[in-house]
């Protein structure tokens, strides 16, 4: 948005220096209307209504201006454009003669400014004959020229308001309750101090600012000092800018407090409990054209620690969405405190959920990478993470997400898409030098005894899922694990070769593994494990498994190929609900013997993960 608060007010200014050069100065008791009408209606191109305009003489001469109105463009949201209650002011006689005008005892009352595009984008603020389309990405208008801009040793504001209405019909209104502008001359600081609103939320702003004669330099940094406050929000600014009144050209330290967000909230239009949570900032500030930044900066989120924020905001050509590009890294990240949990959840602090949503025309687009030293998302940690990721129209890319967890690296990356029932989502993740025992102690399980370290990968689709928690128990996935060393207990691998002579003695402590390969398919909760391998020095296993985790049942066929005269190998099939199987002979059923032939007979991953390595050895069959 490109106004200025003092349009009405300096073009009053300039309608007292055309009353003046006509050499009536001596009609103070005229009311100079009609004069004043048709000068601002041929200046402006619009048409204009005044109700009165009282000039007196003297040295400091003395302006009233009542029940003013200029028209809007006639596909404009309101008729006028602008109003005024009533202006009164004094102007220095000689400041007419030489310039810049000089004011004192300015009140500006019932002053309201519509300042708006249309549908089509049409800017109501030019006035004038209208001017043809430019064609966007052309040079950047020169500096603003306010060599002109009057001495204001005091001024006033009282009852106004200031509204910009976006092309798609937004509307964002800055109430100007009580302004208080001050100077002892041109020379001197320049005092600002604003009680209003914003969209109807209380704000306080206080400005200390440079001299007015360095203000009429184009392009030379002004000296800039504000605070705002709204609520337990407050705001602070200490730098320069070239252009005060379009507050452009901004380069300073910004400092931004709030303990709970809300007035935040209430600047967006929504609801307060929508975020709230602490959000302090501290960087260094920008401001040129349509490219807003914040680089260098920290601060807190909630209890999460901040330490590098570099953003940069860039408003949107006509009729294009605004962006937000940049880095934002942690030190620590609490997911549980930022996310809503999951609906009808009995412990919500341990179901924390994100939702995916994927608009169709988003505003503003993102591309941006977060990154934190530690990550906690319901009951897992994770260290050293960090995700990219953009969005763009009905889809966001995530080109990279990595992250350390239980002693392994976890890299991914995938695509979320619009879907008619929610959202499409596609994922591959790979995660090398798991921990066994981290693992099972981490969900919750007994000992097991098969120890190393073991490699993942992972390629996994959803579609009309609305959270990441239900695509996780929704998808449909090709995965496969391997380990190509590791330790597995002797008695295991005794029991599993049926030997005999575990009847008469115990085995006691490990065989190496010299290779473990499980590759998995599942669809819609209907899962099939196979090749399922284990190679060690002592033996191997080899089997097949089919689930379905929506009836909570399993069956299992494997056999063992173990040297030895009392090592049996029979063929062993367990089956039935993951809570109570049966243990049967493989061999007695079409089944069984099935999924055994399966179990050798494959000698392949899936196609998608052909390039696993991992466990490899696995493939080749043993006689």
């Amino acid at each position: 948005m490109r106004h200025r608060l003092p349009l009405f007010m300096l073009a009053a200014l300039g309608l007292t220096a055309t009353v003046c050069g006509g050499g009536l100065i001596a009609l103070s008791r005229v009311d100079l209307a009609a004069l004043a009408t048709k000068k601002l209606a041929q200046a402006t191109g619009r048409t204009v209504h005044i109700g009165s305009v009282h000039v007196s003489p003297g040295r400091w001469l003395t302006l009233d201006v009542d029940d003013v109105s200029i028209a809007n463009i006639p596909t404009g949201s309101r008729p006028e454009m602008i109003t005024l209650g009533h202006l009164h002011t004094q102007v220095r006689l000689t400041s007419l003669l030489h310039g810049p005008v000089e004011t004192r005892d300015l009140v500006l009352t019932n002053f309201s400014g519509l300042f708006e595009r249309t549908p089509d984008r049409t800017p109501n603020w030019r006035f004038g004959p209208a001017r043809p389309h430019t064609v966007e990405n052309q040079s950047p208008p020169p500096p603003a020229d306010w060599s002109w801009f009057p001495g204001l040793r005091h001024a006033t504001i009282k009852g106004s308001e200031i509204i910009y209405r976006s092309a798609n019909g937004h509307s964002y209104r800055a109430g100007l309750d009580s302004v208080d502008i001050a100077s002892a001359s041109d020379s001197a600081p320049f005092e600002m101090t604003v009680a209003g609103s914003y969209n109807n939320t209380p704000v306080a702003l206080s400005g200390h600012l440079g001299p007015l004669i360095t203000l009429r330099e184009t392009g030379k940094p002004y000296p800039t000092v504000i605070h705002a406050s709204s609520g337990d929000l407050t705001l602070d600014l200490d730098g320069t800018m070239t252009d005060l009144f379009d507050f452009d050209g901004v380069d300073g330290r910004l400092s931004l407090r709030t303990p709970t967000s809300a007035p935040l909230m209430a600047f967006a239009g929504a609801p307060a409990d929508s975020f709230a949570m602490t959000l302090n900032l501290d960087g260094h500030f920008t401001h040129k054209g349509d490219v807003w930044t914040i680089t260098n900066g920290t601060g807190l989120l909630r209890n999460n620690p901040i330490e590098a924020a570099n953003l940069t905001f860039t408003e949107g050509k006509s009729g294009m969405p605004d962006k937000i590009d940049g880095d934002l890294a942690f030190t620590k990240l609490d997911l549980n405190g930022l996310l809503p949990a999951s609906k009808n959840s009995p412990k919500p602090e341990q179901h924390t959920d994100i939702p995916l949503v994927v608009p169709a025309k988003p505003d503003p687009l993102f591309n941006l990478h977060l990154s934190a030293r530690s990550v906690r998302y319901n009951a897992l940690d994770f260290s050293n993470a960090a995700l990219s990721f953009s969005q763009q129209p009905g889809k966001i890319d995530i080109s990279s997400f990595q992250l350390g967890w239980l002693g392994a690296s976890l890299h991914a990356s995938g695509d979320i898409s619009a879907h008619p029932q929610g959202a499409s989502i596609h994922a591959a993740i790979d995660v090398t030098g798991a921990d066994i025992d981290r693992l099972r102690r981490q969900a919750g399980f007994a000992a097991v005894p098969v120890s190393g370290r073991m490699s993942f990968r992972v390629r996994a689709a959803a579609d009309g899922v609305h959270t990441l928690n239900e695509a996780s128990h929704n998808a449909d996935i090709v995965a496969v694990v391997g380990m190509s060393s590791g330790a597995i207990s002797r008695q295991v691998m005794g029991l599993a070769s049926t030997n005999v002579s575990l009847l008469f003695r115990k085995e006691t402590g490990t065989t190496s593994v010299s290779c473990l390969l499980g590759a998995l398919t599942m669809h819609h909760g209907d899962g099939t494990v196979v090749p399922l391998r284990i190679y060690t020095p002592v033996g191997s296993v080899v089997g097949e498994a089919l689930f379905d985790l929506d009836r909570r049942w399993f069956e299992l066929a494997f056999q063992s190929r173990t040297p030895g005269m009392l090592s049996l190998d029979i063929p062993i099939r367990v089956s039935g609900p993951f809570g109570n199987p049966a243990i049967g002979l493989a061999g007695w059923s079409a089944r069984g013997r099935a999924l055994l032939k399966d179990a050798h007979a494959i000698n392949t991953l899936p196609p998608e993960l052909a390039s696993f390595s991992p466990g490899r050895a696995c493939l080749v069959a043993r006689p």
